[in-house]
């Protein structure tokens, strides 16, 4: 049968040949449209450009190449992150991806959409490094503007050689002024314990200053503390740095033992645990004024538990590093803290003390003197 012959006799299986002819036709027009408007040494110049005000180098091993599955990306081979100057690698992985709107490609817009690395290597001392650079003058500062988000899959965190962190999975959102960031992670430690973290916050640019609104701050260890940090805190540059913040943590119940291979604990060392202990603060920060330095004023409130302490954050460090090159035989200074603190219960080791109350700061009378209160009770425990 010729095919004159078998179209007249199944026409049908023909008009659905043509049609998936037609479709591929489609199809295979798409892929070269989508891949000669990617371009991906234009996106990586931007990605690039994005990265420098942060002070980040970016460097690829190969020249990117456009992806389109599960969406429009380009494509980057031997993907590192470098502090400028810096001799090792911020962040290290074999291939990253730039992930491209449709929007920007249907409009011939240059943009991009998010930043996903899998299996990367990040150096805390090259984050350290790059910290340390942030301008400390005391002219107003800059936010870095990273319009692209972040995800990263798998990773590890290390100090030069040693292994910290495991299955470092990450996700942030843009870092743009006046734009809401959030930043999501979860890793485990060489325990095999995972911890969380979660940060939400509005930054800025207002008066001279960068301010930071909105902050929710939660940190959680499995079998271990837990925390929220809630309020708003400015910078101005330099050391002119303010906050007022309030929140709260749990601290895991005491004797708990961590469990093995989901193995429950005896019934005895489960009635000996006591229960986990909550506790509330507020922590305000004044910069500083005139010839008065920048000065935290913290209060912490739990069961059994009070302190009220201001500390000038320039002044202690200044105590300590006289602490530490002090010579043996010299007298130690008392640290500048002033507040009160009034514990309940102390225990540390075989020492047991009850309704402790500390009072420090320059206006407290010494010891000898008459106005000194009464000395806590102390015990001996075998605990």
């Amino acid at each position: 049968m010729n095919p004159r012959d078998s179209m007249r006799a199944h026409p049908w299986r023909w008009i659905v040949a043509m049609v998936i002819v037609l479709i591929l036709l489609a199809v295979l027009a798409g892929v070269l449209v989508v891949r000669s408007l990617l371009q991906p040494q234009r996106f990586t110049a931007l990605l690039q450009s994005q990265l420098a005000n942060a002070g980040v180098i970016l460097s690829v091993d190969k020249p990117a190449s456009p992806a389109l599955w599960p969406h429009p990306a380009v494509q980057l081979q031997g993907f590192r992150l470098s502090v400028a100057g810096a001799t090792a690698p911020l962040l290290s992985a074999s291939e990253a991806r730039i992930v491209v709107p449709w929007r920007a490609l249907l409009h011939r817009e240059l943009a991009i959409e998010r930043l996903e690395i899998e299996t990367p290597r990040i150096d805390i001392e090259q984050l350290q490094t790059l910290l340390s650079r942030m301008p400390h003058n005391a002219g107003p500062p800059q936010l870095p503007r990273i319009g692209a988000g972040l995800r990263i899959a798998n990773g590890t965190l290390v100090r030069g050689d040693e292994p910290l962190l495991f299955d470092l999975d990450a996700e942030t959102g843009p870092l743009m002024p006046g734009t809401p960031f959030h930043l999501d992670a979860s890793a485990r430690n060489g325990a095999d314990r995972g911890g969380k973290l979660s940060l939400r916050m509005l930054p800025e640019h207002q008066d001279a200053m960068l301010r930071f609104e909105q902050i929710d701050l939660r940190m959680s260890v499995e079998q271990g503390a837990q925390v929220h940090i809630a309020g708003d805190a400015y910078w101005q540059g330099g050391s002119e740095l303010g906050a007022n913040l309030q929140g709260g943590f749990t601290l895991p119940a005491h004797g708990s033992a961590v469990a093995v291979a989901s193995t429950p604990a005896p019934a005895s060392s489960v009635a000996n645990q006591e229960p986990a202990r909550n506790y509330t603060f507020a922590l305000r920060i004044q910069p500083m004024q005139g010839a008065t330095a920048m000065t935290a004023a913290l209060k912490l409130d739990g069961e059994g538990k009070h302190l009220d302490a201001r500390i000038q954050p320039a002044a202690l460090m200044a105590w300590w590093r006289g602490v530490l090159g002090a010579a043996p035989e010299a007298a130690l200074a008392m640290p500048p803290i002033s507040g009160t603190a009034q514990l309940d219960a102390v225990d540390y080791g075989p020492l047991h003390m009850q309704g402790v109350r500390v009072q420090a700061g320059p206006q407290v009378m010494p010891l000898g003197s008459s106005s000194a209160g009464a000395p806590a009770a102390a015990t001996t425990s075998g605990r």
